[in-house]
């Protein structure tokens, strides 16, 4: 009987898994459709833009702007130059910029990477203060930790997170001197900008951690498993992580996602040369390989992070299985 039931949840989750997959290609598709009408229909003509640009001038003529623009084909239609540039996707080619004349992946490789490396430092700071944290706040309601993440929690909602940015660099550049404060030298640049992001997201996942677990601990399986008489640890691991996991997996993922947009701000802070310099010159000069080929990459990292998420639910979280089981 036991065997027939995980039959068939695993035969539903594949199914569930195959059709969010499925639904991925869709989503990108309208995700680049939209990007590329707002970047093509902002004001504004690219062909000036760009020929500003690159003579370093105020302004240039029309009729320049207009050999300007067929020489490099960016006079078309919004059909025209959509399709040009995702059916280059298609191929792998994903064009090259306007204003860089460089390949859109090789800029990407140099860009975005640092930005996400500030992402995922954040993400990682962010767990390894809201579990501990939170856990004790919930397991031991009234206590200090308790006090911590409800002032905390309210305080990164009422400060805007450039604003703590720029207090920490002007205290860490004017009064601690700290040789790391401003620019880009390598991952030692990145640790500030990833723990101010980090500190600030804490409040949020170490509230839904803390509400959680207050709410598990004071379960009945709970008490039976202490007058069984297991450990904290043993309980702690075995019996309250799965239960709270599932909240705190669907607010990571949100926060990863959004990391990539703080992170942003965070390199015009500190002066890091990231994908948000680059996405925001791009734009400026409506450069649409390099735009809409950063867009596309952002909106498959967080289709494919909500992908992973909505998987892995099942597997640790009894009522998705529950759900998946009514459905079938």
């Amino acid at each position: 009987m036991i065997n027939s039931i995980s039959k068939c949840l695993n035969k539903i989750w594949s199914k569930r898994i195959i059709r969010n997959i499925i639904l991925f290609f869709p989503m990108l598709f309208i995700v680049t459709l939209i990007s590329f009408a707002v970047v093509y229909y902002a004001p504004g003509d690219a062909a000036t833009l760009l020929l500003k640009e690159n003579l370093q001038r105020n302004s240039v003529s029309e009729e320049d702007a207009q050999k300007y623009g067929e020489k490099i084909d960016i006079n078309g239609s919004f059909p025209k130059l959509y399709g040009k540039w995702i059916s280059g996707v298609l191929r792998g080619d994903f064009g090259r910029s306007y204003s860089k004349s460089e390949d859109v992946l090789s800029i990407l490789d140099k860009r975005y990477k640092i930005t996400l490396m500030i992402a995922f430092l954040s993400i990682l700071i962010e767990i390894a203060v809201s579990f501990p944290l939170g856990l004790h706040a919930g397991i031991k309601p009234g206590g200090l930790s308790d006090k911590i993440v409800g002032v905390w929690s309210v305080i990164t909602c009422a400060i805007p997170a450039f604003w703590i940015g720029l207090i920490c660099l002007w205290f860490l550049a004017i009064k601690l001197h700290f040789k790391y404060a401003i620019g880009y030298v390598g991952l030692q640049s990145l640790i500030i900008p990833a723990l101010i992001m980090g500190i600030i997201s804490c409040g949020q996942l170490s509230c839904t951690i803390r509400r959680k677990s207050s709410e598990v601990s004071s379960s009945s399986f709970i008490e039976f498993a202490h007058a069984q008489g297991l450990s904290n640890k043993d309980i702690l691991f075995c019996h309250m992580l799965k239960h709270i996991l599932p909240s705190a997996i669907s607010v990571i993922v949100l926060d990863l996602s959004g990391f990539v947009g703080g992170a942003i701000i965070m390199e015009e802070i500190f002066n890091i040369p990231g994908f948000g310099n680059m996405l925001l010159d791009a734009i400026k000069l409506k450069d649409y390989p390099l735009i809409s080929s950063s867009l596309f990459f952002i909106g498959a990292m967080i289709c494919f992070l909500n992908l992973l998420a909505d998987s892995i639910y099942p597997s640790i979280d009894a009522r998705n299985k529950n759900e998946l089981l009514g459905g079938s």
